[in-house]
């Protein structure tokens, strides 16, 4: 079985735009040992369906946030589409890389620094002002070697861990640290009386939408969503410090899409402190995961585990390996406490 952290950046460095998740959904077929099926939308679901027995569902979203060709200008620069949430200030001069359909090729450019008269430096520039400098002189030079409208630019980053060997620095962390949670966690697990089904859901950062469709399909008894969010231990990042890394995952009570079920909160607080296994409260005050979709399909229990990431949605974030393994021995001593029929999964 590959190692967590070596699969994390594997995953890190695949590019996966909302509805072009192809070179994730490959590195997770190849990764994970259990049956595959993949839907219309292009969930994939690892594990057996149409079981008779009782199923928990491990949800993890394939895509990442980033950007489309929107317009090219005849003299070759490249405006472009935010898909999900990104602060102007992490963009201009960034190295980018566009992947063209047509061919696979690959195009490296920057992120133009637009002149100072241009716009107030106290300000930030506006995404759709923003252009990309491929080093071209005309838009023919693009387009013959295979750029079109729509293809996907993502952060020209390289995933390493940091010199002190303790965490991991890479683009798309948000979600490959849950891709790679769930696929540990599948290859580690051999239950008995309890189905566990991992799903890669797609286009989650273009408004939760992979999820809407997998909910349906697995119909899961337990749903447990894994997702990351902004470490709130960088100087000034919050008045209360929380979400601290190297504490292990949080258990989220609420966000704005879902309220985690407070029993199983509970239950899984109970093993990780039997197994003394790191964890926290959390609370997602800005935003929401698959679990908003999940829960509402059929209101069957279900919770957030997320781990605590610095820096998301930028060209570089930072998650504590520690981390990322606690997520996992967590959610394996739970399923296998739940599979020796620690509780009856009614009575959440």
């Amino acid at each position: 079985m590959t190692a967590t952290d070596n699969l994390l950046i594997q995953l890190s460095n695949l590019d996966a735009l909302p509805g072009q998740e192809e070179q994730v959904q490959k590195a997770l077929k190849e990764t994970i040992a259990a049956p595959v099926e993949k839907d219309a939308f292009g969930n994939l679901y690892f594990g057996d369906l149409k079981t008779a027995k009782k199923k928990i569902a491990l949800y993890a979203h394939m895509d990442e946030v980033g950007f489309f060709v929107h317009r090219i200008t005849e003299d070759g620069f490249v405006y472009f589409y935010p898909i999900g949430g990104w602060w102007g200030h992490v963009i201009l001069g960034q190295q980018v890389r566009a992947t063209c359909r047509k061919n696979g090729q690959i195009l490296e450019g920057i992120v133009g620094t637009l002149p100072k008269s241009s716009h107030k430096m106290s300000e930030v520039v506006p995404i759709n002002e923003m252009y990309i400098d491929f080093g071209v002189h005309s838009k023919k030079e693009l387009t013959d070697a295979g750029l079109q409208i729509g293809d996907m630019i993502l952060p020209n980053t390289e995933a390493k861990k940091s010199f002190n060997g303790k965490k991991i620095i890479g683009k798309a962390l948000d979600d490959r640290v849950a891709c790679t949670v769930m696929a540990q966690v599948k290859n580690r697990l051999d239950t008995e009386n309890i189905e566990v089904l991992g799903i890669g859901t797609v286009q989650e950062e273009a408004g939760t939408r992979g999820s809407k469709v997998a909910a349906v399909r697995a119909d899961a008894d337990i749903n447990i969503v894994i997702d990351v969010a902004n470490g709130k231990d960088t100087p000034k990042a919050a008045e209360y410090q929380n979400r601290i890394q190297g504490k292990g995952p949080g258990l989220v009570l609420a966000d704005k899409t879902a309220l985690g079920n407070i029993k199983l909160l509970d239950y899984c607080k109970n093993i990780a402190e039997e197994n003394q296994i790191k964890w926290q409260y959390d609370l997602l005050g800005g935003g929401g995961t698959d679990a908003g979709s999940v829960q509402l399909f059929a209101g069957k229990p279900t919770l957030v585990f997320c781990v605590p990431t610095r820096y998301c949605h930028s060209w570089n974030s930072i998650v504590e390996i520690s981390d990322v393994e606690a997520t996992i021995d967590l959610l394996v001593a739970v399923i296998q406490s739940l599979d020796k029929g620690g509780i009856d999964l009614e009575q959440f």
